[in-house]
């Protein structure tokens, strides 16, 4: 019974290894082959008409391309036209494989029964392929370009018939390769139709063509999207953009660059147009120097389109770097439930028409605290360490996702999506350390501002606050004795009135108390400032001489009443006496009020 499961099991083996080696006879091929020069990349696309000879249902393909290509290849897809499905196509090691091939294999949806026919389709785009010649060029000269290829289709199996379509951009053609049957029609080289040709079968020719479209390269990207759970994403990118064109020979002119009209068909770069997503906003363009105000930006129904205007014209060989940086709302490409959370953004945007990016760098930037990370790309990348990335109110860190690719293409346009997750109540913490810090800080300034760190006592300073507390009760003893004078008057109009005797002796003798106290506690705060403000004690004599002044009016004027109430003086000379007395009572006044208030 062993034995019969072993015998069973290598035929097994035998027969999967069988159908995993494929046959140079298991498909006859018809063919169409269409190569796009208009741009810097070409684009090849190529059309099968498959018909199975084998025995067998077979259930793939194999596409080749030369060692060149290879070499170029930044992007390559297979459709089968049916049922318009993509298929899977990568690329494989073949036994006995023809040296300067190289081969890929196609995933057919279903499997292609004996004598049964499929249409599928195989579309990839060579970047950097394209030669500049002649190399260098003066500013007023056109570019021209030498494409190289065969002019027949790279096949693993017979062909039985075989086109191919070379699409050329505007302008002169100086030379093509001539592989019989071809004909060259406006912008258009065809070669073929070529029936029954063996497998590997090659011709190849030259194409030496005018092609003044933008060989615009990026070189260097770095791609930032900061995730934000507050509602968020802000993505920047730094560029690095270099024309590869045939270099600029010689200086350049601005006078014949202003009279140059050939406009699109000049081999330089003035402008160029970035899409961004619908719903960017606060976009900015800036280099070392700082904003390049030259840009414009402009809604379309479904994208941003900023123009994009560097400060000088790019001819070939030169380059310039850019900041591109705007913020796009969260809600559109973060997806949640609980504490687990999706990310489904464009790995690259678009960055101008048929661009190329040498190497692409993408870090995101993802919540403190996120972990757990799982993710999904459209096509294979490089996913470097992880790392930290710290900002404001960051403990930990931030994570941050790196990714890295070559060769990117317009293509290469599509969303990746990174799950992690997140404990939703961490996104209080950095409000909470917020109000803890500015608390902490407050408490800070509240006790520092009451502790006194001088060492030695200035003692001008204590002199001037000491000199301002005595003012202040010097002011408050004046204002007090200046209702006393007017008591002391009060004091005299009412014995005058009722001429009660007892009650205007209690009165009198009061307000000459009082009026005696206070004046105690002023020259007592006079002789305080003494030796410390001698300036002020000088001015306070002056107050002293005018007080007795008018203590000297009001005794008077006591006795000028008592004389009207024993009959010795008459009520008119008593009624000038007293106009005399607040005359000279009140310029007494005023002139202390002067001294008083200019301490």
């Amino acid at each position: 019974m062993i034995w019969v499961h072993f015998s069973s099991l290598l035929i097994f083996l035998a027969l999967g290894h069988s159908i995993a080696e494929p046959s140079s006879s298991d498909f006859a091929i018809v063919a169409e082959r269409n190569v796009d020069l208009s741009s810097q990349i070409v684009k090849v696309t190529t059309k099968y008409e498959l018909t199975n000879k084998a025995k067998s249902a077979l259930n793939s393909f194999i596409h080749l391309v030369t060692d060149e290509e290879q070499a170029h290849i930044a992007y390559i897809s297979a459709t089968e036209e049916k049922k318009n499905a993509k298929l899977s196509i990568s690329k494989v090691m073949l036994k006995g494989l023809k040296k300067g091939f190289v081969a890929y294999k196609v995933e057919m949806l279903e499997s292609v029964g004996s004598s049964s026919k499929a249409s599928v389709t195989v579309e990839y785009h060579l970047s950097e392929y394209l030669e500049p010649y002649p190399a260098k060029i003066n500013q007023p000269d056109p570019q021209y370009m030498i494409f190289r290829g065969n002019a027949h289709i790279a096949s693993f199996y017979t062909v039985e018939k075989e086109s191919s379509r070379i699409v050329l951009p505007q302008g002169r053609l100086i030379s093509h390769t001539t592989v019989m049957p071809s004909k060259h029609d406006g912008n258009k080289i065809t070669y073929g139709p070529y029936t029954d040709q063996r497998p590997y079968t090659m011709a190849d020719i030259k194409v030496h063509n005018e092609n003044n479209s933008p060989f615009l390269v990026a070189t260097e990207m770095l791609r930032s999207i900061e995730v934000s759970h507050w509602g968020n994403i802000a993505v920047e990118e730094h560029i690095s953009i270099v024309h590869k064109g045939a270099e600029l020979k010689g200086s350049f002119s601005r006078l014949d660059f202003q009279l140059d009209r050939r406009g699109s068909r000049r081999p330089v770069v003035t402008q160029y147009k970035t899409m961004l997503p619908i719903t960017a906003k606060d976009i900015y363009y800036r280099d070392e120097i700082g904003n390049i105000s030259t840009s414009s930006v402009r809604k379309l129904s479904d994208a941003i389109e900023l123009t994009i205007q560097p400060r000088f014209p790019l001819f070939g060989g030169w380059r310039t770097n850019y900041i591109l940086g705007y913020n796009l709302p969260g809600y559109q490409y973060l997806y949640s439930s609980g504490n687990e959370f999706a990310l489904k953004m464009r790995l690259v945007d678009h960055l101008f028409d048929n661009a190329v990016i040498e190497h692409l760098k993408v870090n995101i930037i993802l919540p403190e605290g996120s972990k757990n990370f799982k993710l999904t790309t459209p096509y294979p990348v490089k996913r470097g360490k992880d790392e930290l990335h710290f900002t404001y109110l960051d403990t930990t860190g931030r994570p941050v996702i790196v990714l890295e690719k070559d060769n990117l293409v317009d293509a290469h346009i599509q969303p990746f999506v990174l799950h992690y997750e997140f404990d939703r109540i961490q996104i209080w913490r950095e409000p909470l350390l917020a109000c803890v810090a500015f608390s902490i800080l407050f408490l800070l300034v509240i006790i520092f501002v009451r502790l006194d760190f001088t060492i030695v006592t200035d003692s001008a300073k204590e002199s001037r606050l000491q000199a301002q507390s005595h003012i202040e009760q010097l002011g408050e003893l004046h204002v007090e004795r200046l209702k006393l004078y007017d008591s002391a008057y009060d004091v005299i109009q009412k014995y005058k009135a009722n001429k009660d005797t007892a009650l205007y002796t209690r009165s009198k003798k009061k307000a000459e108390n009082d009026l005696k106290a206070v004046t105690q506690e002023i020259v007592d705060t006079q002789n305080a400032l003494k030796f410390t403000n001698p300036d002020i004690y000088e001015k306070l004599n002056d107050v002293a001489r005018y007080h007795k002044t008018a203590a000297d009016l009001i005794n008077t004027f006591f006795l000028q009443v008592e004389r009207v109430i024993k009959g010795n003086m008459s009520n008119s000379d008593f009624i000038s006496a007293e106009k005399q007395f607040n005359n000279k009572i009140g310029d007494v006044k005023e002139k202390m009020d002067n001294i008083i208030y200019s301490l």
